[in-house]
């Protein structure tokens, strides 16, 4: 693993926080010239560290309502009903689980009627789903991409 000196945890705080900040911005914030900025976060990319995207925001197209849902697989059809679900452009997020759900994943729709009918319609005719258990998601407190890990975390 590399080892990220303090700058690099400084400047993955900073760019958490505001992904837009430019490398003048951030040599100021920081103490350091922009070449060693730009420098330091491509060695960060490079490297896996950070990934550059631009995120979505599903309000912003009328996608107001979240829902977790979680699936009890049968074994010998895990990988086809993994596939069938990826596909799924109201699915958001998916992680194969541990415990009594094989698979959960993370849905977004504009109202009630269209969740009802991705899930009678689409997601229980997919062949291989024993079950699923669904949760309605008021609202979402800490998304993936505000992690950071702890402190000590930024050290091999």
């Amino acid at each position: 693993m590399l080892k990220l000196t303090d700058l690099d945890h400084k400047l993955i705080r900073s760019l958490n926080r505001n992904a837009r900040y430019s490398s003048a911005d951030l040599a100021r914030e920081l103490g350091f010239s922009e070449r060693t900025i730009r420098n330091r976060i491509q060695r960060l990319i490079t490297e896996g560290i950070l990934k550059p995207v631009a995120i979505v925001n599903p309000i912003a197209f009328g996608y107001t309502l979240v829902v977790d849902i979680f699936c009890e697989l049968e074994v010998n059809r895990r990988e086809e009903v993994i596939a069938a679900l990826k596909r799924l452009p109201e699915v958001s997020y998916m992680a194969i689980s541990t415990g009594d759900q094989d698979v959960s994943f993370q849905a977004l729709f504009k109202n009630s009627a269209d969740m009802h009918e991705f899930i009678t319609q689409r997601v229980y005719t997919i062949p291989g789903i024993r079950r699923t258990r669904t949760v309605l998601v008021p609202q979402i407190v800490k998304d993936t991409y505000q992690w950071l890990p702890p402190e000590d975390g930024f050290t091999s």
